[in-house]
């Protein structure tokens, strides 16, 4: 993971100078300006909201990357926040509720591969207590929506392996 992101450097992000060598890939490092970028990975969260009967809440995504597969609610750190703030955002905008409250689970590498382009990320898990209403799919990022228990052959059926990960984590604990 990684490999990808750093082979698309092609010029440096600070000066626009051609790269000259991908030995070493990692860091790019500019011969002009001697800027040097490390292909850290971005942050993103996810939720696992559990019901009363110990089931776990999946999305359908609606959208690549894994199309029809399943997910959990969550994505992106955005500039500014902290995966706390990011994690109570996105449920709100992908299932419609306020997050009462939230516990750290574990965290995760995973590789986001969007048009070709392979980003690595760092996902941190969180268990939440969402308010007691509807589930309403509000920002069009997930089709449908299940309460599920947490078998291998749910497991399989996440479009991502940090996902899978972090569940079958959160389903030995439990």
């Amino acid at each position: 993971m990684g490999k990808e992101l750093a082979l698309t450097y092609c010029y440096c992000p600070a000066c626009g100078h051609a790269r000259e060598s991908f030995e070493p890939l990692r860091p790019f490092r500019c011969t002009r300006c001697a800027h040097a970028t490390f292909f850290g990975p971005v942050s993103a969260v996810g939720a696992i909201v559990t019901n009363s009967q110990g089931q776990v809440l999946l999305l359908r995504r609606a959208n690549d990357p894994g199309k029809g597969m399943l997910g959990m609610p969550g994505g992106f750190v955005d500039h500014g926040e902290t995966a706390e703030i990011a994690l109570k955002r996105e449920v709100l905008e992908e299932i419609g509720l306020t997050v009462k409250s939230l516990k750290y689970l574990t965290s995760e590498p995973n590789a986001y591969v969007y048009r070709g382009v392979t980003l690595p990320v760092l996902d941190l898990f969180y268990v939440v207590e969402v308010e007691d209403k509807p589930i309403e799919l509000v920002d069009g990022e997930a089709t449908s929506w299940l309460w599920t228990h947490l078998g291998d052959e749910i497991l399989e059926q996440l479009v991502f392996v940090s996902n899978r990960r972090a569940l079958t984590f959160y389903r030995d604990l439990h």
